[in-house]
Formats: C-alpha cells, structure tokens, sequence
C-alpha cells in the first residue's frame, strides 16, 4: 500500500473506505462496507484497491473495517471524492424539492397538479423530465457508453446528465415544454417564438466541461452540448451545423448512439474515471 492511503466516509446513511493516492490525494477506488460492493475507478491500480478490504480473501461475509477505522472515526471532509455514478436523474431538483417543501404529501402533491404553481411545482416539471430523459440515456450503458446524472457544481448550479461514449462527450440540458413549438436558428432557440438563453448558457456550461476534463484527463476532450426538449408539440431545427444539439428527449439514446465514432474506448474509459469523481467538480 505503499503510495496509497485508505479513508473511510460515512455520509447519508453510507459507510465506504475510500483508496486514494498519497501524492494527489486522487480516488483510485472504494470498498462499500454495508453492501461489500468494491468499484474500481483507476484499472491500474485494482489490485491495490482489492488488497484493500477483507473481501480479496474470498469471503462471503460482509468485511469488516480495519481496526484504524473504529466507529469514532472522524468522517472525511466535504472534499472527498464520492462515486458520482450512483447518481440518478434528477436528483439535485429532488434536494431543492425537498428544501422548499419539507412534507412529503405536499410534494406529491406539487408534482402532479398542475394547478398549484408554487416554486415546488416548477421544479417538479423540470423534475419529471430529467428522469425521462434520464430513462433514455441509461439505455446507453453497456453499449460502449457511460453516463452520469446531476453533477453539482460549485456555483450551485448542476449538469443535468453528461454522457460519454464512442461519438464523444455531451452536456445535456433537459427542458419540459409539454405542448410547445421549439424553432432552432443559427443563433437563438425560441419556444413558441418566444427567445431564450438556452444556446449560450448551453455553450458555456460545455466551455467549462471542456476545460476541466482536458487538464484532469491529459488529452483534449471535445465537449458539445446538448438541450433535450420532453413534452413538445414540435421541434423545428433550421440550422445544418448547429452549436447545441436540440433534440426530443424521448429520442435522445438513439440520436447519440447514431452519431460517428470519435473516441475510444480506452478515452471513454478515462475519461469517465476523471468525470465520477466528485473532487473533478469542485474545481
């Protein structure tokens, strides 16, 4: 284990001993010692991951912690690298949910009638099409593809879902617009010829992924955003080489799945090693 330290965080009801590099304080893997579920982040460093935990030996026993780790054991500050993987669609709206509206009947409540337009309310519909979306995108997992959801980022701010696969790496940003017209120019995107900020906000938002998984995963990474519309009457597409893709949200695996091949799979892999991490987006 030399080069490497073991951390143990204990957090919303998890308990993991976290594998990190002494030099850069980089996650290479963790052991959950509820479940006894190992994830490896960094291949190349498996089998100091595995050396890690009881679970090498072959035991069907749930592990237990090493003795430094006793139960009063400081928990790890908020800097430490989680698994961003675990996320679901639409998590980071459930937290704001539940932030204006602590009782879980007034929140069922929010999500489904329409006639309460309170705060809850919109962001219940911006709620609803995360997860559909999200359903779409997880069909893309054991095709070559990986995908995470709800990455917060340090402005409070989050990217609704990031996927990364062999025709390169999205930004997507879900919007609800049950029963509009979507038109996309050479500039702008109107919803029912009404402008909006989505182009610029989109580009940035990519810009900033760009940036940070190129110095974390030693090569250039190409980001492009992407904005999927659930819930429209129509979407009018009037630009050939758009900046921002605007597709159906219900169509989304299948647009990024026919896309050209532009990465590997050893780049795929890399660079969702650097992009689960919670450290990388913190940055």
């Amino acid at each position: 284990m030399d080069g490497f330290e073991i951390k143990r965080w204990r957090r919303h009801g998890h308990d993991r001993l976290y594998v990190n590099r002494v030099a850069d304080g980089t996650c290479v893997g963790w052991h959950d010692v509820v479940t006894g579920r190992t994830v490896i982040l960094d291949e190349s460093c498996r089998e100091v991951v595995m050396a890690a935990h009881p679970a090498a030996a072959g035991t069907s026993q749930r592990p237990a912690p090493p003795a430094e780790f006793a139960q009063s054991a400081p928990e790890l500050p908020a800097g430490q690298p989680v698994d961003l993987s675990l996320n679901k669609p639409g998590d980071a709206l459930r937290r704001q949910i539940s932030a204006l509206e602590p009782s879980p009947l007034k929140r069922l409540v929010a999500r489904w009638l329409p006639a309460d337009r309170t705060e809850a309310h919109s962001w219940a519909v911006g709620l609803r099409g995360e997860m559909v979306t999200g359903r779409r995108l997880n069909r893309l997992r054991g095709r070559g593809w990986e995908v995470i959801h709800s990455l917060q980022l340090p402005s409070g701010s989050d990217i609704d879902h990031l996927a990364i696969g062999p025709a390169g790496v999205f930004t997507i940003n879900t919007k609800h617009h049950r029963g509009a017209a979507l038109w996309q120019g050479d500039h702008a995107i109107t919803v029912n010829r009404a402008s909006t900020r989505y182009v610029p906000i989109s580009e940035n938002e990519a810009a900033r992924v760009t940036r940070l998984l190129s110095a974390l995963c030693g090569f250039a990474v190409t980001v492009r955003p992407v904005i999927a519309v659930v819930g429209a009457d129509s979407i009018t597409v009037a630009n050939a080489l758009p900046s921002v893709l605007l597709v159906d949200g219900g169509r989304l695996d299948r647009v990024l799945a026919g896309l050209s091949p532009t990465l590997s799979s050893e780049q795929v892999g890399r660079i969702f090693s650097v992009a689960r991490q919670g450290r990388t987006w913190e940055r």
